[in-house]
């Protein structure tokens, strides 16, 4: 039976705003800054013409443009080669069969240099948005603000014109070129879109805190290595978000109501409260981690558990997924009746959802679920239906018709909507790519890992404080230098990344023998990790003395000088 599309609809923006499907982060980022530039709105193409790596070439080898754009007609061939591997984001990149996404989201204007159907974000640069902007203490505004000076630089904030003078690299420069030729784009209203608030604000602030630390490095490192950082961090963020939900919200619809420590006005996590903070969420995600990233080694055998515990989650949060999607549609409807108030904001969180699937509603909501009911089987009957199916609607099972509708619809969908989030956490964590914290063998199984270029990113966000001075200083954060297992006690307890521990909440009883030694392995193998990338040195063997130095090391008046590597 092919369901209707009222029954199979799924996602409610007050769970998130993700589609569910296979991303690419240069595309999310892409459709993130079209929202940034837009307060939150994606913006209208200005024509949805098919853009091709020639015709970027031969923009930039025109003769007119020669003053600007100096030696690129000298050597045509090596130019054709920067645009299309420095310049622009392509989809199977090297087959014959590739095409032109967009421009690389290296400055806020590329979005509007994108071909629609190649550079879809499923709704992972909303969900991005919505978790900055939803930040409390003004740190999401901070963060965009900052995000906004970041990328949109060389132009002018109020008229968003090219800004004469000042030093712009090639790539900003390539961008302004472009945006110069093209008509200013609008922001556009999407039906029934609203801005939620995350079910999690401690996981916005922390996403907030750690972009504006970052950000506080961008005058210290190329721009392109600074883009790549970003891209990491929210890549990691946006599946950090997903991970929580999954606890989160089965939790929240057993209990027909949020947890009582949840909420802005509740949340205890915060980046006011210091790094441990964050550990204290009852819902706090735990990763456990092979530091080493070899397969077939006791941590990664931890690894591989670990993922699997996550990946058994999923049934359960598709379940809950449509159970608030199901409450919303009949509360809808109530609304539009006039048998209940509408909510003041003019959409119904996942809270005022939840009211519904309660005592006081289940005569009504029966009634309401017994119609869906019906027409489903008007459509194709019990005796037709999947043998898997049949004992859901017998009356001996002694369910409710809402009961019997989404045991339906998971029987139906269930599989569908499971393997599509496993793509979908899979490409947010970048499996087997740069800052993969997901690997996966050829036929093998998944497991966590850090490679190591998130960790560069994370190590550089830890060693940063707030500077006392506050705007006294150049720089809103000072840097430190931290000892190896503060650093790993940091992952811990900000991300929920386990080294030298196992997330006992997360699958894992207290450790036997066998895998304590599979922790002093893995956290050996960090050690080297750390070792590799440049910010730890053996300076002897006093424990006190093994430390994480930064590279840049910002004082507190805003000197910065070389760090000690």
């Amino acid at each position: 039976m092919a369901l209707r599309k009222r029954d199979s609809e799924f996602r409610h923006l007050g769970v998130s705003y993700l589609e569910f499907k296979r991303v690419e982060m240069d595309r999310v980022l892409t459709g993130f800054l079209m929202r940034v530039n837009h307060n939150g709105q994606p913006g209208k193409l200005t024509g949805r013409f098919a853009l091709t790596s020639d015709k970027f070439v031969q923009e930039f080898l025109d003769k007119k443009y020669a003053d600007r754009f100096q030696g690129f007609g000298d050597s045509p061939e090596m130019a054709r080669r920067w645009i299309e591997t420095q310049l622009l984001d392509m989809v199977n990149r090297g087959k014959p069969s590739q095409a032109v996404a967009g421009l690389r989201p290296l400055h806020g204007l590329t979005y509007k240099f994108r071909n629609y159907y190649h550079s879809r974000a499923y709704g992972a640069d909303a969900q991005l948005y919505e978790m900055l902007r939803h930040a409390r203490g003004g740190r999401g505004g901070l963060a965009l603000d900052g995000i906004r000076g970041f990328f949109f630089n060389g132009l002018d904030p109020a008229l968003g014109t090219a800004l004469s003078g000042g030093s712009l690299d090639v790539e900003t420069q390539a961008v302004l070129h472009l945006n110069s030729q093209v008509k200013p784009d609008t922001p556009q209203t999407v039906k029934g879109w609203y801005s939620a608030p995350p079910l999690c604000v401690g996981q916005s602030d922390l996403l907030a805190d750690d972009v504006l630390r970052l950000l506080s490095l961008r005058d210290l490192l190329p721009r392109i290595v600074m883009v790549e950082y970003l891209k990491i961090l929210f890549a990691f963020h946006l599946a950090l978000g997903q991970l929580k939900t999954m606890k989160l919200l089965p939790s929240f619809v057993e209990r027909s109501g949020p947890e009582p420590g949840c909420g802005p006005e509740n949340c205890p996590a915060g980046p006011d409260q210091g790094h441990d903070a964050f550990g204290t969420c009852p819902f706090q995600v735990g990763l456990f981690a092979d530091a080493a990233g070899v397969p077939g080694s006791p941590a990664a055998a931890l690894a591989e558990r670990s993922a699997e515990v996550w990946l058994r989650r999923i049934p359960g949060f598709v379940r809950a997924g449509y159970v608030v999607r199901k409450l919303g549609e009949f509360a809808e409807h109530m609304a539009g009746r006039g048998e209940i108030a509408k909510p003041a904001g003019g959409y119904f969180t996942v809270a005022e959802v939840l009211r519904y699937g309660g005592k006081d509603y289940k005569e009504r909501r029966e009634q309401f679920f017994a119609a869906r009911m019906d027409a489903l089987l008007d459509e194709t009957p019990v005796d037709e239906q999947p043998e898997e199916v049949r004992p859901l609607l017998d009356a001996a099972m002694g369910l409710g018709f809402f009961e019997q509708y989404i045991e339906l619809l998971m029987a139906y969908r269930g599989k569908y909507h499971n393997d599509y989030i496993i793509d979908t956490i899979d490409s947010l964590l970048l499996k087997n790519r740069q800052g993969a914290v997901i690997a996966q063998p050829y036929r093998g199984r998944r497991r966590f890992v850090l490679d190591s270029a998130l960790l560069e990113v994370l190590v550089q966000i830890a060693l940063l404080r707030p500077n006392p001075r506050g705007t006294r200083s150049r720089f809103m954060y000072h840097t430190v230098s931290l000892r190896l297992d503060e650093f790993m006690d940091i992952l811990r307890t900000r991300y929920g990344l386990y080294v030298n521990q196992l997330p006992v909440a997360d699958g894992f009883a207290s450790p036997g023998f066998e895998e304590q030694t599979a922790l002093r392995s893995n956290a050996e193998a960090f050690t080297t990790r750390m070792r590799e990338i440049g910010f730890y040195n053996d300076l002897s063997d006093a424990y006190l003395t093994q430390v994480i130095t930064p590279r840049f090391v910002i004082s507190e008046d805003g000197t910065v000088t070389a760090g000690g590597r």
